[in-house]
């Protein structure tokens, strides 16, 4: 392993904190505020999932922060005050102001400490799709890659981390200027369950617009299918917003289309996504040749 740098990252991957520990990874954890209170995801002060997603479908409305420059510099100066570099994986700069954030503390603590580098890229993913990618990269510094090595792999390999997910409630989405208000209303009235993906600039864009719950997960199954590498994904991930049910079904039909695909990761989309998101979410992430999806026949 190489022990001259530090991988670090935000919350936003929703791999969980085990996996943090269990890795090596550092993180900061992202702020949301839910009925006037202000927590922070993978604290001693964050909600249980159930519980947030319960509060959503009661009527709560939370809100989301990004990263602030003070934590942050605290998190660095915590590893370069150790004598290690940072590598430092960062939240879609399309959804948020973190990245911006990562850049202006970077500079700062690079005049600072003169001696060390930090290299921060934006993963213009999210979620799952934000988790492969980090694995991806603790993979690769397990491997024995340089800093540089891995800056390189991580610019080059983000854009074939695919991500689709559909919505159970497109009242969320509207909430966050993805869909019109007629387009939630009407949309909810005929069981329109929206398909999105995130584009190569980490841009959430719908592509498709399915009648019914099972038939949108079957339709994202179908275009893994069109756009995974065979080889590169025994292991997928899927997220879900209180809809593990759901996530288990796509699970399976995508190890009947794809039986080289071995194993499935579930996580919760967390706290921060979900507010944007909404209950019931369910989202794809693997592997593939780009990230722009074909027509689903």
């Amino acid at each position: 392993m190489n022990n001259e740098y530090v991988i670090a990252t935000d919350s936003t991957t929703d791999m969980g904190k085990e996996y943090y520990e269990q890795n090596n990874v550092s993180y900061i954890g992202m702020h949301y505020i839910m009925d006037d209170i202000e927590y922070v995801q993978y604290s001693e002060n964050d909600l249980p999932i159930k519980e947030f997603y319960d509060k959503v479908r009661a009527g709560s409305m939370p809100k989301t922060s990004q990263v602030a420059y003070d934590d942050l510099t605290k998190l660095f100066e915590s590893i370069l005050d150790e004598g290690k570099d940072i590598f430092y994986l960062c939240f879609s700069s399309a959804l948020s102001g973190s990245y911006q954030t990562a850049l202006l503390v970077a500079k700062d603590l690079m005049e600072k400490y003169p001696d060390r580098k930090i290299s921060v890229v934006d993963s213009v993913s999210a979620s799952g799709g934000e988790g492969l990618l980090l694995n991806l990269c603790v993979t690769k510094r397990n491997q024995g890659a340089t800093l540089d090595e891995l800056t390189e792999y991580a610019e080059r390999i983000k854009h074939n981390t695919c991500h689709l997910f559909t919505v159970d409630d497109l009242n969320h989405l509207h909430r966050g200027g993805r869909v019109s208000k007629l387009s939630a209303v009407v949309g909810g009235m005929l069981g329109i369950k929206p398909i999105l993906y995130v584009s190569d600039t980490g841009h959430l864009i719908p592509y498709a617009k399915i009648r019914g719950r099972k038939q949108s997960l079957d339709s994202m199954a179908k275009q893994m299918k069109e756009k995974y590498l065979p080889g590169q994904n025994e292991e997928i991930y899927i997220c879900d917003g209180d809809a593990r049910k759901d996530a288990e079904y796509l699970a399976d039909q995508i190890k009947k289309m794809m039986p080289d695909v071995k194993r499935v990761r579930y996580d919760n989309v967390g706290a921060v996504i979900g507010t944007h998101s909404g209950p019931g979410t369910v989202a794809l992430f693997f592997v593939g040749k780009d990230r722009i999806p074909t027509d689903v026949k």
